[in-house]
């Protein structure tokens, strides 16, 4: 049969006061539609124009016979609202929503809904500026069907892109749909922020259209252009696996969970009550190994019990260890779990380990404290799921943990996120896609959440698959070393909270004509310290109400009944 084959075009437009007006904008996209048949053409958001210039959109999408998707500002009632507007090809408008989440300086109204609409080519799903920042908006699109996904972009007054790639890549990838990202360049070479010499940083660029599983196939790079690309909708692979589904570009996992688990993503969150804790500063320790020297049922993990003795040494006040593949209610297997214990106790550390069976159970995370106790004992849940997803206490932080193929779930971090996890251990034998998609989605986690998260991978042959110590700002701060066994570890001080942008800065650094001065904008923000709780506080639950449940889309991925 025949694939729905597409011409999406993402157009990304100069920024700067010569730039804000609409004919600029109407230039730019009429450019954007010739010489090609387009099906799809999106802008960035632009604040400057009037949503009463629809109608000079509108004769652009009518001549060429093409879809565009804009973003204006809408007013009502005395209040702005971003608004994205689907054109369809005879230049009516066909679709549009606004803006829903927004960070403390957006002064304006937001959206009461996530709606898909049902284009000729397929089912689209349009976010503004900061709905990017919150992974349930993408969730909930995703369940509702959407196959594309359209990000309007516009510059925030302090620029950190540190992060877009791995971002806009997960929400693709996690979405299993289509992204097309439309943005703003500097017409001046790009350069990063500088928050100390008041340097803002320069718009980015990179409109880009992005396939199923996050990859880039279109991109204007730091330049203004048009990123256009040929896309087949219905375009899967040869699937090679039973029962599950494999029929992307890529690996995934499917997730079997009746998503139960995710009731708190569709609540009202409050900060939760932590304990007083000893202390906030702590050295988190990974041991990494090769698969030979797993810890495997009636087998004693000699290799990883030394490896434990050696990190004494380092004085870690939690040490992780991948994913295994023990039953450990034999004599073997009670064995081995005292020799942890024992080790805990000696070295006054929390030991966690993954991958330790029971006969109701393929996967369970143990967790030991400072005495050799096991505190903590949570299942893998992709594979059957189960009704609530915890968190534990140490004496230094609160923390959650993931298993191996949960990574492909994204609303479990979110859950353990939402429940006062500040950082989310992975012991993991996970390998596909590759080791780069791997760290993408943990660099997501972290970014989304604003947690650290530590991995625990067996060795590889993939040079990219290491085990890593990530922290909130997605950045990799500990990597462990190709084919060899040993121990990484981070000192982390938990209180040392992820900063964000608000406000406005008393002193700003005087605009100049050339160099580094004129960037200036005269009006950076202040920056503060406690990004994961502003975010948290901006979600909009009454929103995710479709989340905590099963739906058609979330069956397409999973077979009628699991294995396990």
């Amino acid at each position: 049969m025949p694939g729905r084959t597409v011409n999406f075009a993402s157009v990304c437009l100069l920024d700067g006061e010569p730039y804000r007006n609409r004919e600029y904008v109407l230039e730019a996209l009429t450019k954007a539609c010739e010489g090609a048949k387009r099906d799809l053409v999106v802008l960035p958001y632009v604040p400057f124009v009037s949503f009463e210039a629809v109608r000079r959109f509108a004769r652009i999408a009518r001549k060429h016979g093409t879809y565009v998707a804009l973003a204006l500002p809408q007013e009502e009632g005395g209040k702005t609202c971003p608004t994205s507007v689907l054109l369809d090809r005879e230049g009516r408008i066909a679709f549009t929503c606004r803006k829903t989440h927004a960070f403390p300086d957006d002064a304006m109204a937001l959206g009461e809904d996530l709606p898909v609409f049902r284009a000729d080519f397929g089912v689209v799903g349009a976010t503004i500026t900061t709905d990017l920042y919150f992974p349930e908006v993408y969730e909930v699109l995703r369940m509702k069907g959407a196959e594309v996904l359209i990000w309007h972009d516009y510059p925030q007054r302090f620029r950190d892109y540190s992060g877009h790639e791995v971002l806009l890549s997960a929400r693709a990838f996690d979405s299993h749909a289509h992204f097309v990202a439309a943005m703003c360049a500097d017409p001046r070479c790009y350069i990063t922020n500088r928050y100390t010499l008041g340097m803002q940083g320069a718009a980015w660029g990179r409109s880009m259209i992005l396939n199923r599983v996050g990859v880039p196939i279109a991109d204007t790079g730091h330049a203004d252009g048009v990123a256009a690309a040929n896309v087949d909708l219905d375009k899967r692979k040869e699937d090679p696996y039973d029962p599950w589904v494999q029929s992307e570009n890529k690996f995934f996992v499917n997730c079997l969970g009746d998503r139960k688990a995710f009731g708190p993503v569709a609540k009202p969150w409050q900060p939760p009550k932590l304990p007083p804790y000893a202390k906030r500063r702590a050295r988190i320790a990974v041991i990494y190994l090769w698969d030979s020297n797993m810890w495997a049922t009636g087998k004693r993990p000699e290799r990883m019990l030394q490896l434990l003795d050696e990190a004494r040494a380092m004085q870690p006040d939690l040490v992780l260890i991948s994913e295994n593949a023990a039953k450990v209610d034999d004599e073997v297997g009670q064995a081995a779990l005292a020799a942890v214990a024992e080790r805990a106790r000696a070295m006054q550390a929390y030991v966690v380990v993954g991958g330790l069976r029971d006969e109701s159970q393929l996967s369970i995370v143990y967790v030991w404290d400072r005495k050799g106790e096991v505190i903590f004992r949570q299942p893998i849940y992709w594979t059957k799921g189960f009704p609530e997803i915890s968190v534990f206490d140490t004496d230094f932080a609160r923390i959650g943990t993931h298993e191996c193929g949960d990574l492909y779930t994204p609303m479990i971090d979110r859950t353990l996120t939402l429940k006062g996890a500040e950082i989310i251990l992975d012991p993991s034998q996970m390998w596909g896609a590759d080791g780069r998609t791997n760290e993408a989605l943990l660099r997501a986690r972290a970014l989304d959440n604003g947690v650290w998260v530590a991995c625990a991978h067996w060795n590889s042959s993939d040079p990219g698959l290491r085990s890593l110590i990530i922290d909130p700002y997605g950045q990799v701060m500990a990597s462990s070393v190709f084919q060899q066994e040993g121990i990484i570890h981070v000192e982390i001080d938990f209180e040392d909270r992820r900063v964000y942008y608000e406000g406005r800065k008393p002193e700003q650094p005087t605009r100049g004509e050339k160099d580094i001065p004129s960037y200036y904008t005269g009006d950076i923000p202040e920056q503060k310290r406690g990004w994961r709780e502003m975010m948290l506080a901006r979600r909009r639950p009454e929103l995710y109400g479709i989340i905590p449940a099963e739906n058609e889309v979330t069956r397409k991925y999973r077979p009628e009944r699991g294995p396990w």
